[in-house]
């Protein structure tokens, strides 16, 4: 191939690099039983990095598609305040601009 050369063996790690790019996105579900959520205790995603992702939920799946959002959300972890009864501590993990939107769909065999 023109522009291309054949090489036997790759030289050392420290040559390449491996920079993994790594962001944050938002599952939306829609409108789904109330208790699907609570009561999955493992779930699917399949095809993250394709333009229709499927999530199942139990015996339920979904159909995504990627939205980019017009603003940013602003991700938090919730955590128990020790200091305080009652009251939760809120603990920012990042942000991001990028959601899936599914939609609940039926399988069928072909």
């Amino acid at each position: 191939f023109a522009g291309y050369r054949q090489v036997d063996s790759f030289g050392p790690d420290e040559e390449y690099s491996s920079d993994t790019e790594e962001f944050y996105v938002t599952l939306d579900l829609g409108t789904v039983e109330p208790t699907l959520l609570p009561s999955s205790s493992t779930y699917r995603l399949v095809g993250l990095d394709t333009p229709t992702p499927f999530l199942q939920l139990s015996g339920s799946f979904f159909r995504g598609r990627h939205d980019t959002l017009l603003g940013s959300e602003l991700l938090f972890t919730e955590g128990k305040n020790d200091s305080e009864r009652n009251t939760r501590a809120l603990t920012h993990v990042g942000v991001t601009e990028r959601r899936i939107r599914f939609k609940e769909v039926q399988l069928r065999q072909k």
